[in-house]
């Protein structure tokens, strides 16, 4: 009994000392491991502070925003169609090409028309000279003013029979109502049309309509004039501003949506009518906001925050950020004007923490450098001090916008092309007072040469 008794206690004096043994090893390696780098840091001096990129707070005046969907549309648009029956004889365009307000487009088998024309301007002939002779007679006494009458209604008789054969001869040649892109021609050289058969569309390509709806709450808040930014996937780099122009007289009962339509430039002809938009509706009065460049806002689980630079030290700042714009967003609490925030590097970083600046703190730009915004000129633009008082005409036919206001006069706008690089707003505009973009001004140089050619010639470019 004794015997086992001793053998136990041998046996936990072991392990005791295995124990021990394990504690004083973890002790000689983290000792060891902290010698070591104190004798690094000794060696080679102290470790650097991080490098980070910054930017200043900046305050702004932004107003509220709508996000939605639209369809761009042309502001003239048409399916041309004839209003006479007949052959198709000459074809004067190029499917897919740009044509010019009256540049000649179909011609209608016109010879039996054209052969008309000419025996009722004989028959005119004739009945001026009997009408001369007539009136001479009557003015000598010698003829009655019976005779005279019956001349003067042969002649006007005449005259009508010749301007009625020159009104359906211009319905045999089909011109383009307005200048704009053709579309892909549905009939060839040869084909029989009867009056009303679809021969081609043709679309005004600049500037366009979006057509978009907001729910009904917003009613209240959108005014003619109200600022907008168009995005399509395809041009994802790409912003194009323009305004609205026309709001709906009524809400849809059943979807409680509220349809208006905006104006955009596309003066290089990129955007075509149909394609799917992104819409960003500014409206409603402008109000101050802390802005900052989104990639210094830090997300959490507990919260969301900032690294301030305050004399070469990081401070975590907590921060409670909303809507965002382009490559700004704004920051309601935590941050004041002119703060230098950490915009990349905060990865690196912990409270209170030397940091190094690689880049002079300025304001960031309101897009990323490599996005291009194509606006209507700034001079020219929608003066919003004056909505309520505005009152917006649409003139379909020729595609202009005239805004009468009672205080200003809004004047139709010519687009631009703006690059936004960093620090720089300016916008690049053409010298020319210009009203409302020219089609024919904004066509590519190559159509455009093609054009000029055409309208020169008047000769048939396709022959099948």
């Amino acid at each position: 009994m004794g015997f086992h008794s001793r053998k136990i206690q041998g046996s936990r004096m072991r392990k005791r000392i295995i124990i021990i043994g394990i504690i004083v090893l973890i002790i000689a390696f983290f000792v060891g491991k902290n010698m070591f780098i104190s004798y690094e840091k000794s060696k080679h001096g102290k470790i650097p502070p991080p490098t980070v990129e910054v930017a200043k707070a900046q305050q702004q005046s932004w107003q509220d925003q709508i996000t939605a969907t639209g369809t761009i549309s042309a502001i003239n648009g048409v399916v041309l169609k004839p209003e006479v029956a007949g052959r198709i004889t000459k074809i004067y365009f190029k499917s897919g090409s740009y044509v010019k307000e009256g540049q000649p487009l179909f011609q209608i088998y016109p010879d039996i028309l054209q052969a008309q024309l000419e025996s009722n301007e004989a028959s005119l002939s004739l009945a001026q000279v009997e009408y001369d002779r007539a009136d001479e007679l009557f003015q000598k006494k010698v003829a009655s003013k019976q005779t005279l009458d019956e001349q003067t209604a042969k002649l006007k008789s005449a005259e009508a029979a010749v301007a009625q054969t020159k009104a359906e001869l211009v319905q045999h040649n089909i011109t383009a109502p307005f200048s704009g892109k053709i579309g892909l021609k549905q009939v060839d050289i040869g084909d029989y049309v009867n009056i009303g058969q679809t021969l081609v569309p043709l679309q005004q390509m600049n500037p366009l309509r979006v057509q978009f709806s907001v729910p009904d709450r917003y009613l209240s808040e959108v005014k003619i004039g109200d600022k907008v930014d168009i995005q399509v996937s395809s041009a994802a780099n790409t912003v194009y501003q323009g305004y609205v122009y026309a709001l709906n007289s009524a809400v849809d009962p059943t979807t409680r949506m509220f349809s208006m339509w905006a104006k955009i430039p596309n003066p290089d002809h990129s955007l075509i009518p149909g394609t799917y938009v992104q819409i960003t509706l500014y409206s409603g009065q402008s109000k101050p906001v802390i802005t900052v460049p989104q990639t210094a806002v830090v997300y959490s689980p507990q919260g969301q925050y900032v690294f301030t630079m305050v004399k070469g030290i990081a401070k975590k700042t907590q921060v409670n950020a909303s809507e965002r714009k382009g490559n700004l967003i704004a920051i309601d609490s935590g941050l004041k004007a002119d703060d230098i925030v950490v915009t990349a590097g905060q990865v690196k970083l912990f409270d209170n923490m030397p940091a190094n600046i690689s880049n002079q703190p300025t304001y960031a730009p309101a897009l990323p450098a490599n996005v291009k915004l194509i606006t209507f000129k700034d001079s020219l633009a929608p003066n919003n001090t004056n909505k309520s008082s505005t009152n917006a005409v649409s003139d379909e036919n020729n595609g202009n916008t005239k805004q009468k206001a009672t205080e200003s006069n809004v004047t139709a706008q010519e687009p631009t092309s703006v690059n936004m690089n960093a620090g720089d707003n300016k916008l690049q505009t053409p010298n020319k007072s210009a009203s409302e973009p020219a089609e024919a001004s904004s066509q590519p140089s190559t159509d455009d040469a093609t054009t000029k050619k055409e309208n020169k010639q008047q000769q048939p470019t396709e022959n099948n």
